[in-house]
């Protein structure tokens, strides 16, 4: 298929001549969630082909036209993950229309800024709960923070449509999918826009907004077409695979996918829906579906590979036969590893613990994957190396990639049999060209990279130079194959009072290897030493408490075993670490990092400052004590 991509003029084109080509093939399958589920209850599956999936495009395109969308207008979609979602985006590109993507998890005020700052005339919304906060932006000022170009103000969103996936109400803009397409069903009177052209304005995507406010990444039709060619070119995708589709489709990463499915042989499996009023995550329901829907390739972030750990291992500490069977096939499995890489030996009985246990590491892969799994691709955050290798060690694939919002997405991957953990890989393909500036800063050129930023001049000035090179602003190296590592922010060093430099990211990793620690902030900066925030995971320290008879405290980050032992795991990184990168004292949060609290990213980053801020004065009394 990778041949065929650089023939499209528009993404529209891409699909349409699939749906050509493969009318009768599946695009998708979806879990069905009835009355009747249940944990135990095997969930069945929705498969739609490209015909049908057509048929809904042309109906969904045929009423955008309908109430007056034009060439170049700028359309929302603010739901999870569903393969509306995908359809929805195909039919506002059909009709020359901009595709705005919004995270479901962002409260009113943040989806406000991103219509304002957009000037989306339309929305798609999930259900009722995106359709309140659209509710609400109609009757309510909504705050716009400040750019380079504008200045802070209040605005009032207006919109022509509000079209929900679910049945909603609250105003009379408010229609439903269902009712659009039994309206349009069987209409033949849709044209897509044929004369599209590569370089034409296909999405906005907003960043994160960790360094101040979002930026919308103008990517085009010709960026997204490169991306998936590469995919295939590299042999990360083929036709006969299927993959699992559950992270948000408003990240690239995600949308990637989806466009690998909606454009080719690929097919997509979609976790199903447990609650159609509102968008929260369920992670039983999603781990069921990635289990029973085994794809061959499931896209992953590094915090869901982080807390699938943690759970395997949480295993390991419930006693009895099965606790103590699986934390003696675990420990065998690492050391077989690490004998076989070089870092370490394997004892005679640690070879026959791992040659028995074979069949409890494959249900161990089943349980969390299904049988028909093939790797994980990582990416959106740094893996960390230690997490890498433990699903190694288990026979499970994981291959980490790297990639930007500006370079439309993916740049670099890790091949299966070639891959350097530690490392993201080499260029997904040749005509990603990448380069380290004199002060370690990794930059990109080529057909994936993004347009600059909507409405932000100085902005795009600022990332992108004037020979085309878009400066990413993270810090890195290449070894003599050309597989890039990753070593932390430009912007987020930490600079000691004695002038030492420390890449946050890469300590907090080690940190964060503990079984009893979910998240960890380090700082430093204009400090004689460094100090640490750390979250916890509560059922594990209550597991690790049950099985050696300690009695703990309501508040566990009060608790003082359990400060002994954070303690303790703290102590055991600072001997790995150099002196001046080691947490001389550390403080135990009452609360984990979350997207609803605002202290994570919708793609699970750490907002850094946000944390800072937050805990201003827990951390000053640190360096008080």
């Amino acid at each position: 298929m990778s041949e065929n991509f650089d023939s499209f003029n528009s993404l529209a084109e891409a699909f349409y001549n699939a749906a050509e080509k493969y009318p009768e093939r599946e695009v998708y399958s979806q879990a069905i969630i009835d009355a009747e589920d249940s944990p135990d209850r095997p969930r069945s599956w929705r498969s739609v082909n490209f015909q049908s999936v057509k048929n809904t495009v042309d109906s969904v395109g045929l009423y955008l036209k309908k109430i007056g969308l034009e060439r170049g207008d700028k359309v929302a979609i603010l739901s999870a993950t569903r393969p509306e979602w995908m359809e929805a985006d195909l039919a506002i590109l059909a009709c020359g229309g901009v595709s705005v993507s919004v995270y479901q998890s962002l409260p009113a005020e943040d989806v406000g800024y991103i219509l304002f700052d957009s000037e989306s005339r339309v929305v798609f919304a999930e259900n009722q709960e995106q359709v309140d906060k659209l509710i609400w932006l109609l009757n309510n000022n909504c705050p716009i923070a400040a750019t380079e170009e504008r200045e802070a103000t209040e605005a009032r969103i207006d919109l022509l449509k509000i079209i929900s996936f679910e049945q909603a109400g609250g105003d009379e803009r408010v229609v439903c999918w269902k009712d659009i397409l039994a309206e349009y069903a069987g209409n033949k009177g849709f044209v897509w826009e044929e004369d599209l052209r590569r370089d034409d304005l296909a999405a906005l995507v907003y960043t994160s907004g960790t360094t101040g406010p979002p930026k919308g990444v103008m990517q085009t039709h010709g960026n997204h077409l490169a991306n998936v060619r590469q995919a295939f070119q590299c042999s990360l995708v083929d036709d006969p695979d299927s993959i699992m589709l559950f992270l948000p489709l408003a990240h690239s990463f995600a949308k990637l996918m989806g466009y690998i499915g909606f454009l080719s042989p690929v097919r997509l499996k979609f976790p199903g829906i447990p609650d159609r009023t509102n968008s929260k995550l369920n992670p039983d329901s999603t781990t069921k579906d990635i289990r029973e829907g085994s794809a061959r390739i499931v896209p992953v972030v590094p915090r869901l590979l982080e807390k699938m750990q943690s759970g395997v291992l949480a295993k390991t500490q419930g006693g009895g036969l099965a606790g103590r069977l699986l934390g003696a096939s675990i420990n065998a499995a690492q050391a077989v590893y690490a004998a076989r890489n070089g870092t370490g030996r394997a004892r005679l009985i640690d070879k026959g613990v791992y040659t028995l246990t074979a069949g409890l590491r494959k249900k161990i892969k089943e349980k969390l994957f299904g049988p028909h799994f093939r790797y994980c691709i990582s990416g959106g955050a740094k893996l960390s190396p230690d997490v890498a290798r433990f699903f190694d060690a288990l026979g499970i694939e994981i291959l980490e990639g790297y990639g930007l919002t500006e370079t439309c997405v993916a740049t670099n991957v890790n091949r299966l049999g070639r891959k350097k953990i530690g490392t993201v890989g080499p260029v997904l393909a040749p005509d990603i060209e990448m380069r380290i500036a004199s002060d370690g800063e990794i930059l990109f050129r080529g057909p994936n990279v993004a347009m600059g930023y909507y409405k932000r001049e100085k902005a795009t000035r600022a990332a992108w130079d004037s020979s085309g090179w878009f400066h990413t602003g993270d810090l890195g190296s290449v070894d003599q194959d050309g597989y890039l590592t990753i070593e932390g922010r430009k912007k987020e060093i930490i600079v000691t009072s004695y002038g030492k430099k420390i890449a946050p990211e890469i300590v907090e990793e080690k940190f964060k290897s503990s079984p009893y620690i979910s998240q960890v902030v380090i700082y430093g900066d204009d400090r004689q030493y460094c100090v640490l925030l750390v979250t916890l995971l509560p059922d594990v320290i209550k597991d690790w408490a049950a099985k050696n008879g300690i009695s703990l405290q309501d508040k566990l980050e009060e608790d003082p075993a359990v400060k002994e032992l954070i303690g303790n795991e703290i102590e055991k990184v600072n001997r790995t670490l150099a002196s001046f990168e080691t947490a001389k004292k550390f403080a135990i949060l009452s609360e984990d990092f979350t997207v609803e609290n605002g202290l994570l990213t919708p793609t699970f980053k750490v907002k850094r400052k946000a944390v800072v801020k937050k805990y201003r004065d827990l951390i000053d009394s640190l360096y008080q004590e």
